[in-house]
């Protein structure tokens, strides 16, 4: 059992949703904080093992020893909701108890000893929220969304960004290892026969979508759990598994580490834990599989999923959504608990915006260069919530670890750069350092001049400027909609026009001033 919680004073607000949700491997309890603005956010989450799809008889029935530990598991997850006085609970149950013969007999035991009732999904409803989940956190358009639990696997295709396809296949990490391993570690003879279990199954299921050039965005435990360990064996600056890209080298060098490693010894890999332990190698080559039959290059790793869409789904969230909402709504959330002005990020913005349209094209800004900019304006007074003095540095730490969703990890670090650099200070050496296997090599000197475009809309708003290029784009003329005299120190536009001319090379020149 494993227990984590944040501001647990927060947890029995009216708007407090709890989630269940038991699976074939691992049951959890997650409570979320929820937003008018559309976001969900996990405040406290309790996780069990009791792993219904283990010891399953021949038909697929639930063991006498599944039933005792499930009825356990949701038992406690029943008094928790209960201390924590969480005004509505949803509960849910997946493959393990969707394929048993006595699965009905499970869920009313689970309602009759727990009070809580699980609802069944069916193969595409668990499809259809682990997509909302996903969709929350990321643009989709033309994509897959893989959710590898210890039962099933869900394969989800989109289109538009609207889920258009779903399939559920019997491939969890827990099920293909009863089925195929029968040594501890593995012999290669019972690996071989599992990836050639997977490998058709998984191969004639996206060629069935008939779509091609996907982006491959993956969920779930084992999916988490692979990541965690990537991210320790490649010592990657961003120890989050959220946005993190698996790829194919990943899936080898962890084959290599577990190869002739008995589960007890991987339980000490970080990141893997007792109940992955011995599923992974089905983890991996289900992966592995994926990848190749996709032809993508990456599965992005969402750490939002199946109990975030229940939460979502409660709230009526509208989904899909672009970057730039995603991004919008998490900055909006952000504004709610750490109370700092929305409006005026918005407005900072908005003006900043503006004066990225004027410079991107000669300078070969792009959309990820525009949305970085808009996340750091909009959150570039929160750290005012911690400290008004190094408000930009305690500002960009909270865009690099509150959840902002709609960004990769290298547009999150330049956000971050732009909000630390703004105030006229160069990034610590840390960061510069840390952030160099995810930042491009252009991405230094582009903090620095989209830090300059902020700092000047962030001084000179409070007069409602406007901007324009002249001169061959070598001098940028700003007027303004309100009285500066009364509004602006020639101190403070002083500050706004020196950092942009020595960053773009533009003069500055103020009209009405």
């Amino acid at each position: 059992m494993s227990e984590r919680a944040a501001d647990p004073s927060r947890i029995s607000g009216p708007n407090a949703i709890g989630v269940v949700d038991v699976g074939s491997n691992t049951a959890r309890l997650v409570v979320f904080e929820t937003s008018p603005v559309g976001v969900v956010r996990p405040v406290f989450e309790l996780k069990e093992i009791p792993r219904l799809g283990a010891g399953t008889g021949p038909d697929g029935s639930l063991s006498p020893e599944a039933f005792a530990r499930g009825i356990e598991s949701v038992g406690r997850f029943a008094r928790a909701l209960k201390d924590l006085r969480v005004p509505r609970t949803l509960a849910v149950t997946t493959s393990a108890v969707r394929d048993a013969p006595n699965g009905t007999e499970f869920v009313r035991a689970i309602g009759r000893e727990t009070g809580i009732l699980l609802r069944v999904l069916t193969g595409a409803e668990e499809a259809r929220y682990g997509y909302l989940g996903v969709a929350s956190a990321w643009a989709l358009a033309n994509d897959l969304v893989i959710d590898l639990g210890g039962g099933s696997l869900q394969i989800v295709e989109t289109r538009l960004g609207a889920l258009a396809n779903s399939v559920s296949l019997p491939l969890g990490g827990l099920r293909l290892t009863q089925r195929f391993v029968r040594h501890d570690p593995p012999k290669e003879r019972e690996l071989d026969d599992l990836r050639d279990g997977v490998r058709d199954a998984v191969r004639s299921a996206i060629a069935a979508f008939g779509g091609s050039n996907y982006r491959l965005f993956g969920m779930g435990g084992t999916v988490r759990a692979v990541a965690r360990a990537a991210i320790e064996l490649r010592e990657y600056p961003v120890p989050r598994v959220h946005g993190y890209p698996i790829r194919d080298h990943d899936l080898e060098a962890l084959a290599e580490l577990i190869a002739e490693m008995p589960a007890a010894k991987r339980r000490a890999i970080p990141g893997i834990g007792a109940e992955r332990a011995d599923v992974l190698d089905a983890g991996l080559i289900v992966l592995s599989e994926i990848l190749r039959a996709s032809k993508a290059g990456e599965v992005v790793v969402s750490g939002t999923g199946i109990r975030e869409g229940i939460a979502l789904e409660a709230i009526r969230a509208e989904l899909p959504a672009s970057s730039e909402v995603l991004a919008s709504r998490s900055t909006s959330a952000a504004a709610e608990r750490f109370h700092f002005s929305r409006e005026r990020g918005k407005e900072v913005g908005d003006l900043s915006a503006a004066l990225f349209d004027l410079f991107a094209p000669a300078r070969g800004w792009g959309p990820s260069e525009r949305l970085a900019l808009r996340v750091a304006a909009e959150m570039h007074d929160a750290g005012v919530s911690i400290d008004l003095w190094r408000h930009a540095h305690h500002s960009a730490y909270l865009v690099r670890n509150y959840p902002i969703w709609g960004l990769s990890h290298r547009e999150t670090l330049l956000a971050a750069s732009i909000v630390a650099l703004h105030a006229g200070d160069d990034l610590p050496s840390g960061m510069r350092k840390g952030f160099a296997p995810i930042l491009r090599p252009s991405d230094g000197a582009s903090a620095r001049q989209l830090g300059a475009i902020l700092q000047l809309a962030g001084l000179l708003s409070p007069a409602g400027p406007r901007f324009s290029l002249a001169a061959a784009g070598k001098v940028l003329a700003v007027s303004f909609s309100r009285p500066v005299d009364t509004t602006l120190s020639p101190r403070t536009m002083e500050r706004a026009r020196k950092p942009i001319e020595r960053e773009l090379d533009v003069e500055v020149r103020f009209r009405n001033g």
